[in-house]
């Protein structure tokens, strides 16, 4: 009788299991993986329930929690070094926390675990002061030292976090690779498949312009930029809502430029969503105004649903998938142009939902695709 192989091991590093872009990216992957190939860990840093958290100790996932660095550096470390000296260890360790990333493989590397992931999501650290500039130069140089695979949501992100592609070289072909953010984009619903009915089960009126910005509320998503835009477009007619589906730390702030620009009737707070891939289709034109973005998740989910996107220069371009839906605008472009920009893209013709799956298809969005790019570079250092 043959013996059946242990599934491979990978804990995931992440601050928080929230309802960010990186943490529902890869818990698509933890629910379609194969328990019997590899096994999904979580270690977070906060002691506070999280968003995900019921759902993966009930399929059997384990989360482990250490302290923040912000409670002390060291004593961070270490706790990682001894969760990574347990028994049984893990496969690989894949880190997606920006410059601290280079910290996480850099204690991997201690501990003896072979395949050490480092993943850029970001375009920005979100902080500029002395002491960030000194850690994110440190965990860059610890990646490229000690990282056995660079991964990066896009050449943007990529370049921001390991540094410019050397001259003469290709994404991918060394520095680090870009690997699509992939999603269950099947499942998103068309907007062409959202009636009117169920648009008023939602308290939508269908006979307005409905716009839509899905992100957390904190300032590189500048949400205030969007406010201003909305205020102009107040001023040129009433038969609009703009739907904020999110929540953070700016809420309450948010709020009350709402009051202050009396947009208070014309803006609604739907908060924390599970169930986005749903909504988006009920809404006309999806805007985001972000400063700056690892890749634009938001817009991703957007066209799978069918939905036109008016993105800010600071998404980077690989978020339009080819589709038609996609208008970029500079943050410096006058509050006209984006109010005109925001009208006439809600009038864009349908693009059919069989050719927007082809289009995430061949660009290398499938579940299962990433799931073996990431699986490879699990065991391509495994020991024998």
């Amino acid at each position: 009788m043959l013996n059946k192989s242990a599934p491979k091991r990978v804990l995931h590093v992440f601050m928080n299991l929230n309802l960010g872009g990186a943490e529902s990216r890869i818990m698509d992957l933890f629910r379609s993986q194969d328990v019997d190939v590899l096994i999904n860990d979580f270690v977070i840093m906060t002691s506070e329930p999280c968003y995900f958290t019921d759902e993966v100790l009930s399929k059997g996932g384990k989360i482990h929690v250490i302290d923040s660095p912000r409670d002390g550096i060291l004593k961070n470390l270490w706790q990682l070094y001894q969760l990574l000296r347990k028994k049984p260890q893990y496969t690989a360790i894949h880190a997606h926390t920006s410059y601290y990333s280079g910290l996480c493989v850099f204690i991997a590397f201690l501990a003896g675990i072979s395949a050490r992931i480092t993943h850029a999501r970001n375009t920005s650290t979100g902080m500029n002061n002395l002491s960030t500039r000194v850690m994110f130069s440190l965990g860059r140089t610890l990646s490229a030292l000690f990282a056995t695979s660079r991964f990066a949501i896009s050449k943007d992100a990529g370049e921001f976090l390991y540094g410019p592609i050397p001259d003469g070289k290709k994404v991918n072909e060394g520095h680090f690779d870009v690997i699509a953010n992939a999603f269950d984009f099947r499942k998103v619903r068309h907007k062409q498949s959202a009636g009117d009915a169920e648009k008023l089960a939602y308290a939508i009126d269908a006979k307005i312009l409905n716009i839509v910005s899905v992100g957390r509320f904190y300032p590189v998503k500048n949400h205030g930029f969007l406010l201003s835009i909305i205020k102009d477009l107040s001023r040129e007619r009433d038969d609009f809502c703009l739907h904020f589906i999110g929540d953070g730390e700016l809420k309450e702030q948010l709020q009350g430029e709402v009051q202050r620009l009396g947009l208070t009737p014309k803006v609604r707070f739907w908060g924390k969503r599970s169930d986005v891939d749903q909504l988006l289709s009920l809404f006309d034109v999806m805007v985001m105004t972000s400063l700056s973005e690892g890749l634009g998740v938001a817009a991703l989910e957007a066209q799978a649903a069918g939905l036109p996107c008016l993105l800010s220069m600071g998404i980077p371009q690989a978020a339009d998938i080819g589709v038609g839906l996609c208008q970029y605008l500079n943050l410096s472009a006058s509050h006209g142009l984006w109010v005109n920009a925001i009208q006439q893209q809600a009038l864009l013709p349908a693009v059919s939902k069989i050719d927007i799956d082809q289009q995430f298809e061949d660009r290398g969005y499938s579940l299962s695709a990433t799931r073996q790019r990431y699986l490879d570079a699990y065991l391509k250092h495994e020991k024998n």
